[in-house]
């Protein structure tokens, strides 16, 4: 699969869920494209819905906070751009269904949340907008997480460029032993053709790294500007200016220490090989002409002719050199 030109069969995508940590505050969204953009991030992500839509009033409290949070489209149109100047994409979730066609205006792919795994109506309209899906699945069942990867293949010829599962655990945050990571290599083997990634939602870094090791191809997380004093969940789940830039070095290191697999040695190591090797030395000196046995030769490194197993070729051999002890038999 390719996203913003990268190839994840080969590459990794980092995406920093800046989701509502903005809350409701342009000047704050900027500050968090730049800090993403500072820190190496590949993407941002923003959450869009119509609040009418996306949260009864039954809870008035989280409603009116909802509402107080949520950005114009005229503003993420704005924010399209400043990322842009800074040279980082964008993506975002259209939390209601409504908002799909902002979404697809604002990237090639599509993030669905994980609330909405089921809601096919959203997949239906990102489907009809040619949009690429990345698909979160916390909360989901297998047998949800098939539905909904049956009902994309239904719309969508070919699935292997086009869909994108993240793992996801919704708890927030996520107890770093509930973050059950190895689900990744279940997915890769369940679902071989299909990207698979991680969403985090820990504080600790560790989930991330072993997501990347198990290898994600897409890692999300949330990032905001300082934790501190913030009354708002998504905060404390998430990096900031104090780790963030840390945390993009060590996935990318990681990244790098998974990114090819040999079988065998490559070049570099092979340039060692005779260096590593026990080659044929004289035990004590040997005399031109003298014959060559157990008695006087032995091993030692490096390689520069004979190695240890070619003893038979010299055994009962005249030396045409004078070697004194310790020497290699060349």
């Amino acid at each position: 699969m390719k996203i913003f030109g990268k190839d994840l069969n080969k590459d990794i995508l980092v995406v920093g869920e800046i989701g509502l940590n903005h809350e409701g505050k342009l000047k704050e969204a900027i500050k968090l494209i730049n800090l993403a953009a500072k820190c190496g991030l590949d993407a941002i992500k923003f959450q869009l819905y119509n609040p009418e839509k996306y949260e009864s009033r039954d809870n008035i409290k989280r409603f009116r906070r909802l509402k107080k949070f949520n950005l114009s489209d005229k503003d993420y149109l704005f924010l399209k751009k400043k990322a842009q100047e800074k040279k980082i994409k964008v993506l975002a979730t259209p939390l209601t269904e409504d908002k799909v066609n902002l979404a697809s205006s604002l990237s090639e792919v599509v993030k669905v949340a994980s609330g909405d795994i089921n809601f096919f109506p959203t997949l239906e309209k990102i489907i009809k907008k040619r949009r690429k899906i990345i698909l979160s699945t916390g909360n989901a069942t297998l047998r949800e997480i098939d539905q909904a990867v049956k009902f994309i293949k239904k719309k969508k010829k070919k699935i292997s460029n086009s869909l994108a599962i993240l793992h996801c655990v919704s708890s927030y945050p996520t107890q770093i032993e509930k973050s059950n990571v190895q689900k990744i290599s279940f997915l890769k083997k369940r679902f071989p053709n299909i990207t698979i990634g991680y969403s985090n939602h820990c504080c600790e870094k560790e989930a991330v790294l072993s997501a990347t090791t198990l290898g994600a191809s897409i890692i999300e997380i949330h990032i905001t500007n300082n934790k501190k004093n913030k009354k708002f969940r998504d905060h404390h789940l998430s990096f900031d200016k104090s780790n963030l830039k840390d945390l993009m070095k060590s996935i990318k290191l990681t990244h790098k220490s998974i990114k090819n697999f040999n079988k065998n040695p490559d070049k570099i190591q092979l340039q060692t090989l005779n260096l590593m090797r026990k080659g044929i030395i004289a035990s004590k000196e040997i005399k031109k002409g003298d014959k060559y046995g157990y008695d006087n030769l032995q091993f030692a490194r490096p390689v520069h002719k004979f190695q240890f197993n070619e003893i038979k070729k010299l055994i009962g051999k005249k030396s045409n050199k004078n070697f004194k002890a310790g020497f290699t038999i060349k």
